[in-house]
């Protein structure tokens, strides 16, 4: 039987079927959990099984087998039990109004699931690099398609029927609406809201965030920029189409501290500013309405709305209507929700409320507000020995987006990490 086991355990499709399953199978629930967006995915399932598997290969025997303190990963599994802890402090010291969101320990578990279970597997970094590649290629092509509108997107949480770009197709789709939003369906050619085509993945932010993480671990694993740039090229095109400005800030942010050798700086530095002064100049993909309407906003206003989430002063969302920061006001308004909580009992500030909800508009303002400050604290001495052109991109990106609330991107951060550690000799 063991003898079996270790056959199958060290056969090519068995360690690399999952990661095929985790890195390219498309958001769709196949069982849905009454009251909330996702439900369970394929994804779900497979870790569950290798976890089973795993864990009857090793007859039972966590520590060290599946869980060591010499696995990438380790740090992040001591964070959960403080997790649970400031999660119980929300439930018994907050106002009877305020629902703590259990599911999020749950998600938590099935990260430490998919950790165990890529720690297990052993995949080569040579295997990594080719998904990671043909992840770029594939999404690549799908963007193209999405954005010609020959081909239409997969939603998992999905749009409101309102946000689609064309009012008939809104009105077929209506009828599929879950809880108000377009749910597991093919949004039609043409469908998507601002052409901002998502690719194969759930979202166009998803998307911009994925490929960052790709290109950083294309350059970690090669050095060179020259192999890097095809990838790159393809990448800057889909972030275009994506309009994701504060991913975009992110990954330059994160590209400086990789990179740091000042000439290689220089040569993508003018490579950039020459890049975008043909796209703008030739509105290549309509990239001139896309920075004007992104980029050419007042970044004191952006200031003064960041300061008024705390304080609470923040003006009415008709203040902002088109000056591009519309969106901003939506995250402003959903930080000053969050931290009034924060404020609700004296406990919270040192050690959060645990949250009432599995996203948040910012991944710092998650921290600060479900955790603390002892959490917070607790989470930098965890992460400190994580590359710093990485933890620049999350602080960059991280202010606006709560990262990894997403399966991928947390599967791609780890996998980014599996090539760290072999290059850097990073715990």
């Amino acid at each position: 039987m063991i003898k079996r086991l270790n056959n199958i355990q060290d056969s090519n499709t068995f360690k690399v079927f999952p990661l095929i399953i985790f890195i390219f199978n498309p958001k769709i629930d196949l069982i849905y959990i009454p009251g909330y967006w996702q439900g369970i995915r394929l994804d779900d399932l497979i870790v569950l099984l290798y976890l089973i598997f795993f864990f009857f290969f090793h007859k039972g025997k966590i520590y060290p087998n599946l869980i060591s303190q010499n696995q990438l990963g380790y740090n992040f599994i001591l964070f959960f039990p403080y997790l649970v802890l400031s999660l119980l402090i929300g439930q018994f010291f907050s106002p009877s109004s305020f629902n703590v969101e259990w599911i999020i320990p749950l998600r938590y578990l099935e990260y430490i699931g998919l950790i165990v279970v890529l720690n297990q597997l052993k995949i080569s970094s040579k295997t990594i690099i080719f998904l990671i590649k043909a992840y770029i290629i594939i999404n690549f092509i799908a963007v193209v398609l999405q954005y010609f509108h020959i081909i239409g997107a997969i939603s998992s949480r999905g749009f409101s029927p309102s946000l689609l770009t064309d009012p008939v197709l809104s009105q077929k789709i209506a009828a599929e609406k879950y809880h108000g939003f377009l749910k597991d369906v093919l949004i039609p050619p043409g469908g998507i809201y601002l052409n901002r085509a998502p690719g194969i993945t759930g979202g166009a932010w998803e998307l911009t965030t994925n490929l960052s993480i790709c290109i950083f671990a294309l350059y970690v694993y090669s050095k060179k920029i020259l192999k890097v740039f095809p990838y790159f090229i393809l990448s800057l095109i889909m972030m275009i189409v994506a309009q994701s400005r504060g991913i975009i800030f992110g990954f330059l942010v994160g590209l400086i501290f990789l990179i740091k050798e000042p000439k290689k700086l220089l040569y993508l530095f003018l490579f950039l500013v020459i890049s975008i002064t043909l796209f703008y100049f030739s509105n290549f993909l309509n990239f001139s309405k896309i920075v004007e309407d992104k980029f050419f906003i007042d970044y004191f206003e952006l200031v003064k709305l960041f300061l008024s989430s705390v304080t609470g002063n923040i003006p009415p969302e008709s203040y902002y209507s088109g000056t591009g920061l519309e969106s901003m006001w939506y995250r402003a308004t959903s930080w000053n929700e969050q931290i009034i909580k924060l404020k609700s009992h004296w406990l919270f500030p040192f050690f959060g409320f645990g949250g009432d909800q599995i996203y948040s508009e910012s991944f710092l303002i998650k921290i600060i507000t479900c955790f603390g400050i002892i959490g917070a604290c607790l989470i930098i001495y965890l992460a400190r020995s994580l590359p710093l052109y990485f933890l620049m991109f999350c602080l960059v990106t991280g202010l606006t987006l709560d990262l990894f609330v997403s399966f991928k991107i947390f599967l791609f951060s780890y996998l980014l990490n599996i090539i760290n550690q072999k290059y850097y000799k990073l715990n």
